[in-house]
C-alpha cells in the first residue's frame, strides 16, 4: 500500500561525530491517516507542517498540527505522529544529533513536554530546508556538505528560539517537577552510565519511591530506567568497540566489572560476542 504521495529524503554522507550533525532530511506529503509509531528514535527529528492537519502526541499528550507548527522528538522519547484522514499534512523534517543538541534545545527552552512550536514562517523556513538538502546532496564534496547542513540546522532551531521566546512573552509554562526529575534521571544515567548505579539510589537523590520513579520514567521514555541505562551502556560500548581499548577495558568503561558478564550482555544486545561485532565493525571501514 502506498504511504506518501511524494517523498524526497537527502542524506548525510559525512557525519561529524560528537558534534550537532544533521543525519538525514527529507519532504513528504504522507497519504491519509498514515501514521508512524508509538515508537522511539535514537536521534533528534524537527518537523515542520506545510500544509494539512495532523496530530503529534507525545509525554501522554496530544497536539494537534497545521501548516505553519513545528514539532520536535526527542531521543529515547515515546512519540507517534498521523496526518488527518481528510486533510492529511505535507511536511519537512531534520533528523541530527550530537552531543550539545540537548544543551542547545534546553537552552532555547524546547523541551520533551514543550515540543510544539506555532507561527513559522513558511517560506522562511522552506528556504533554509531547501539550502540544507542541496548542502546533503554535494556528493562531491561530502564533508563540506555535512558542515553546510549543520549551519543551516543552526538557522532553523535559531528561527525555532525566537518563535518560543515570543510565546514565552505571552504565557510562562514552566516544566512539571515530574518532568524535571525525569530529565534529571535520564542526564545522570546517561552521563554516569560507567559507574555502578542502582535504582533505589537513583529513586532516593531525586526523592522518590523506586516503583513510582519506574512508572514515571517508562511513561517519558517508553523503557524502564534500567532498561535506559542497558540502551546506553550497550550504544557505548559499540562505539568503544571501534577504539584500541581492550574488551576488559571496554566493560569497565560502561559500568561491567566482570568482562564475561560484559560479553553475555552485548551479545544479548547485538546477537553477537564483542569481538564479533569488532571484527564485522573493521571489515566495513
Amino acid at each position: 500500500m502506498e504511504k506518501h504521495h511524494q517523498f524526497v529524503l537527502s542524506l548525510n554522507a559525512a557525519p561529524i561525530k560528537g558534534e550537532m550533525s544533521v543525519l538525514f532530511s527529507g519532504k513528504a506529503h504522507p497519504v491519509a491517516g498514515h501514521f508512524i509509531g508509538p515508537a522511539v528514535h535514537d536521534y533528534y527529528l524537527i518537523h515542520i507542517v506545510l500544509d494539512g492537519e495532523g496530530v503529534f502526541e507525545t509525554l501522554g499528550e496530544s497536539y494537534p498540527c497545521k501548516a505553519g507548527d513545528a514539532f520536535v522528538i526527542f531521543p529515547d522519547i515515546l512519540v507517534k505522529y498521523q496526518a488527518n484522514t481528510d486533510h492529511p499534512w505535507k511536511y519537512m523534517w531534520v533528523a541530527f544529533s550530537g552531543d550539545i543538541v540537548e544543551s542547545s534545545l534546553l537552552s532555547i527552552g524546547i523541551t520533551p513536554d514543550r515540543a510544539v512550536i506555532r507561527g513559522c514562517a513558511l517560506p522562511a523556513m522552506e528556504r533554509m530546508f531547501r539550502n540544507l538538502r542541496k548542502s546533503l546532496d554535494r556528493q562531491e564534496y561530502p564533508a563540506l556538505g555535512s558542515m553546510e547542513a549543520s549551519g543551516w540546522l543552526r538557522l532553523i532551531m535559531y528561527e525555532l528560539a525566537r518563535l518560543h521566546q515570543i510565546e514565552d512573552s505571552q504565557i510562562e509554562a514552566p516544566p512539571s517537577r515530574s518532568y524535571r526529575q525525569i530529565d534529571q534521571a535520564i542526564r545522570l544515567l546517561s552521563l554516569q552510565y560507567g559507574q555502578q548505579l542502582s535504582i533505589e539510589g537513583i529513586a532516593h537523590t531525586l526523592g522518590y519511591h523506586r516503583a513510582h520513579l519506574t512508572r514515571l520514567f517508562k511513561d517519558a521514555t517508553g523503557l524502564s530506567p534500567m532498561q535506559y541505562l542497558f540502551k546506553v551502556r550497550m550504544k557505548k560500548a559499540e562505539e568503544l568497540l571501534e577504539s584500541e581499548l581492550t574488551i576488559a577495558q571496554i566493560a569497565s568503561s560502561v559500568g561491567y566489572n566482570d568482562p564475561l558478564f560484559f560479553t553475555k550482555q552485548f551479545n544479548k544486545w547485538s546477537g553477537q560476542s564483542p569481538t564479533e561485532f569488532r571484527r564485522k565493525t573493521s571489515n566495513r571501514l
